[in-house]
């Protein structure tokens, strides 16, 4: 019994991009910072930290209400409703989720 003979090895491939049918649909919905990077290619950042670039364009959106109640309202009644905000975005996350309990 001999062993079979090799084969030349496969060629390399240099090209490694993995590109999709217009009909290739995802299994389940992407999130956000994905999908409208899929969708729009001149939506700005990354696909893989595209989360972090939303954030920091919706904070630059809402800046100027936050200045604005600071300066009408008073710095700590704006402070209190920010901090309220993020107190119930994060229940409603937590909610959402599944980890209200700390798990």
């Amino acid at each position: 019994m001999t062993a079979p003979e090799q084969k030349d090895p496969p060629p390399l491939i240099e090209d490694a991009d993995v590109h999709y049918g217009s009909q290739t649909r995802a299994q389940g919905p992407l999130p956000f910072s994905v999908w409208v990077r899929r969708k729009f290619r001149w939506w700005p950042g990354t696909e893989r930290y595209g989360g972090l670039t939303d954030r920091c364009i919706i904070a630059a959106i809402i800046a100027p209400g936050v200045i604005w109640a600071t300066v009408s309202f008073g710095w700590v009644p704006a402070l209190f409703v920010v901090a309220e905000a993020l107190v119930i975005s994060e229940i409603i996350y937590r909610v959402a989720t599944g980890t209200m309990l700390g798990d």
